[in-house]
C-alpha cells in the first residue's frame, strides 16, 4: 500500500516521535522537492538545458554560410573540320586543285554538328555581424525570456502543492500533536522558502548551503 495513503488511514500517536527529524523522516522514500521539481521542469520542456541548446544552434547557423549554386547548360549548331593528307590523293597519286588549297591552307568544313556545354560554379557567403549577434539569436533570447516566467509560474505551484500535500500528511500522521506538530510546520515552513529560493537560482541556493555546510 501506498505510504501516504496508508498514513491517512493509520493515524500515529505524537508520542512515538521524539523530533521534527523523526516525523518528516516517514516521508523519506517519496521524492525530494528538488526531483519534484526536476520532473515539473522536463514535463514542460522549461528546463534551462533547452534554451542552452536553442543558443548553441542559432549561434552555429550564423557561421554556416549562405551557398549560390549556378549552372547552365547550352546547345549550338558547330561545324566539323576535316584534314587532307597524302592518302587522300587520287589513284594517280595527285591531289586536285581543292585537295592542295587544304593542304596549303588548312581544315576544311566537312558538315555541320551539334556542341554541348555545361557549366556550373558554387557560391559562399558570410553575413560577419551575425557571427557576433544574428537575429536568431535575439529570436531565441526573446523567447528565453518567455520560457523563464513560464518556468517560474511552474515551479511555484510544484513548490505549494507539494509542501500543502506534506502538511496533509503530517496532520494525519500527528493528529493534534501539539507543540511537536508545530515544530514539524516551522521545518516544513523552512523547507518549502529554501525550495522557492531554489526554484528561482536553479537550485544554487542549497548547492551553496551544503556545501559550505
Amino acid at each position: 500500500m501506498n505510504l501516504a495513503f496508508s498514513l491517512l488511514l493509520s493515524p500515529v500517536l505524537a508520542g512515538e516521535f521524539s523530533s521534527a527529524d523523526d516525523v518528516l523522516a516517514q516521508f523519506s522514500a517519496e521524492p525530494s522537492i528538488a526531483a519534484v521539481h526536476q520532473m515539473a521542469l522536463e514535463y514542460s520542456k522549461t528546463d534551462p538545458k533547452y534554451v542552452n541548446q536553442w543558443l548553441k544552434a542559432a549561434k552555429s547557423a550564423a557561421a554556416l554560410p549562405a551557398l549560390t549554386l549556378d549552372y547552365n547548360y547550352k546547345r549550338s549548331l558547330g561545324t566539323d573540320y576535316g584534314y587532307y593528307t597524302a592518302e587522300d590523293a587520287g589513284n594517280d597519286g595527285e591531289l586536285t586543285e581543292e585537295e592542295a588549297n587544304a593542304l596549303a591552307f588548312g581544315p576544311f568544313a566537312t558538315g555541320q554538328g551539334l556542341d554541348y556545354y555545361h557549366t556550373g560554379s558554387v557560391k559562399a557567403s558570410w553575413k560577419l555581424s551575425d557571427l557576433i549577434m544574428s537575429s536568431d539569436e535575439i529570436r531565441v533570447i526573446n523567447e528565453a525570456q518567455d520560457v523563464v516566467k513560464l518556468r517560474d509560474k511552474v515551479l511555484e505551484e510544484v513548490t505549494r502543492l507539494y509542501f500543502e500535500r506534506r502538511r496533509l500528511q503530517v496532520d494525519q500522521l500527528l493528529g493534534s500533536g501539539g507543540e511537536l506538530k508545530k515544530r514539524v510546520s516551522d521545518e516544513l515552513r523552512l523547507a518549502e522558502l529554501t525550495a522557492q529560493i531554489d526554484a528561482y537560482t536553479g537550485g544554487a541556493f542549497s548547492r551553496d548551503l551544503a556545501r559550505k555546510q
